[in-house]
C-alpha cells in the first residue's frame, strides 16, 4: 500500500483462543482484552523487529486503528445467525470510512465464518482478513504478552495481508494464519494443536463466485440485518458422514436425514465422491429433490475435491445430487446457507450452485 494512503483499519474481536485466559481457557471480555491488544499493537507491530528490520510505522502509513467487539463466545458455540451480527457491524453506517478489517475469531468455526463473509460481501469494497491463534495472545494469569504464542505472529501476518491490498482486487476476504494467507472459501482447519492449523489455496481461479464484482452487491448499509438474522436462524443444513455400514442401514439413516425437514444435506462421501449404490438410496435422493432439498456431495478426504470418474460416484448425478468440486466443507456449508436465504426456490438455488462450481 502506498505510504501516502491513509488507512482506517478496524479490529473486530469475537473471542476465541487468541483472547483466552484462565484455567480452563475462557475468552476474555472485550473491556479486558482490547486495552491489552491496543498496547501490544502499538508496541509490537509498529516497533523494530530487529536492528535492521522494521514494520511500516503508524505515522508513515497513516494507519488509524478502530477497535470493536461482537458477542464474545467460544467459536464452537457460533451459529449462522451470528454471521448477520458480524455483517451488521462491518456494514454499519458509522463504520463506512473503514474499508479494511482484521477479525479475531476462534479457530473451531473460523473457516465457516470467513467463507460466509466472502460469499455475502461479493460486490462490496471491504478488504477483510480473518485470523486467530492456537495459543492465547496473553499469559493466562498475568495477562502480559506471551511471546511463545503464535498470536502476535498471526496479527502481523493479517496486517501485512491488508497492507498489500493493492495486489488484490478490491473487495475480498482472506484467512491469515502462521505466516500464510488464503482466499477465504478455500480454507479448512487441518490440525487441532499444531501452529499450522489451517490450509487453503491461492490459485487465481480457485472457484467461481455466486455473484460477481460487476454486479451491485446484495448487501448494503441499508440491509435489514434483523431480517437476515431471522432467515439464518431457520436455515437447516445437515451433514451425513458415510461409514462402512451395510447399504440398507445407510439407506435407512439417509432417509431419516432427508425427511427430517432439512433445507440441504451435505454428503461426506469416500474418495472422489464415491457412495454406496443402492436402489433405496436412489429413491430417497430423488424424493428429496422433488421436495426441494439441496443435496451436495463432497469427500471425507481433506484435499483434492470430488469428480465423477468412478461408477461408484457417477450415479449420484442422475439422482439430482450436486457436486462440491474442490470446495472444502466450510465453504460448502456457507454457500448453501447464503443460497437458502437469498434464492426463493429450489430451481434458482440449483442454477446458482451449478454456476459457482462450473
Amino acid at each position: 500500500m502506498p505510504n501516502t494512503l491513509a488507512m482506517h483499519l478496524g479490529i473486530l474481536y469475537l473471542g476465541g483462543t487468541i483472547g483466552c485466559a484462565g484455567t480452563p481457557l475462557t475468552p476474555l471480555a472485550a473491556e479486558i482484552f482490547l486495552p491489552h491488544l491496543k498496547t501490544i499493537i502499538s508496541e509490537e507491530i509498529f516497533q523494530p523487529l530487529q536492528s535492521d528490520v522494521y514494520e511500516v510505522s503508524m505515522d508513515t502509513a497513516q494507519v488509524s486503528w478502530h477497535f470493536y467487539s461482537g458477542e464474545i463466545k467460544d467459536s464452537s458455540a457460533l451459529v449462522p445467525e451470528d454471521w448477520a451480527d458480524i455483517l451488521a457491524l462491518l456494514l454499519h453506517p458509522d463504520q463506512q470510512h473503514i474499508k479494511h478489517w482484521i477479525i479475531l475469531h476462534g479457530t473451531d468455526t473460523l473457516a465457516f465464518t470467513a467463507a460466509f463473509l466472502e460469499t455475502a460481501l461479493q460486490g462490496n469494497d471491504l478488504n477483510i482478513v480473518v485470523t486467530g491463534s492456537q495459543l492465547p495472545l496473553l499469559h493466562p494469569v498475568e495477562l502480559t504478552l506471551d511471546r511463545d504464542s503464535d498470536a502476535l505472529g498471526n496479527l502481523k501476518t493479517a496486517y501485512r495481508t491488508l497492507n498489500e491490498a493493492t495486489t488484490h482486487e478490491q473487495g475480498w476476504v482472506r484467512v491469515a494464519f502462521h505466516q500464510q494467507n488464503w482466499a477465504a472459501d478455500t480454507v479448512q482447519k487441518i490440525h487441532t494443536q499444531e501452529l499450522t492449523a489451517f490450509s487453503g489455496r491461492n490459485e487465481e481461479d480457485h472457484t467461481a463466485q455466486i455473484s460477481t464484482h460487476n454486479k451491485l452487491p446484495y448487501l448494503s448499509r441499508r440491509t435489514d440485518f434483523a431480517l437476515l438474522k431471522e432467515q439464518l436462524s431457520t436455515t437447516n443444513i445437515q451433514i451425513y458422514y458415510a461409514s462402512p455400514l451395510p447399504s440398507h442401514t445407510l439407506a435407512e439413516q439417509l432417509e431419516h436425514v432427508l425427511t427430517s425437514g432439512v433445507d440441504a444435506v451435505i454428503l461426506m462421501a469416500y474418495g472422489l465422491g464415491n457412495f454406496p449404490d443402492d436402489l433405496r438410496i436412489h429413491r430417497a435422493l430423488l424424493a428429496a429433490e422433488q421436495r426441494g432439498v439441496m443435496v451436495v456431495i463432497t469427500t471425507q478426504v481433506p484435499f483434492g475435491g470430488v469428480e465423477t470418474r468412478y461408477a461408484a460416484g457417477n450415479w449420484l448425478t442422475a439422482c439430482g445430487v450436486l457436486s462440491a468440486k474442490i470446495l472444502p466443507l466450510p465453504a460448502i456449508f456457507a454457500k448453501l446457507a447464503w443460497l437458502l436465504i437469498t434464492e426463493a426456490n429450489f430451481i434458482e438455488r440449483r442454477k446458482k450452485w451449478l454456476a459457482l462450481t462450473a
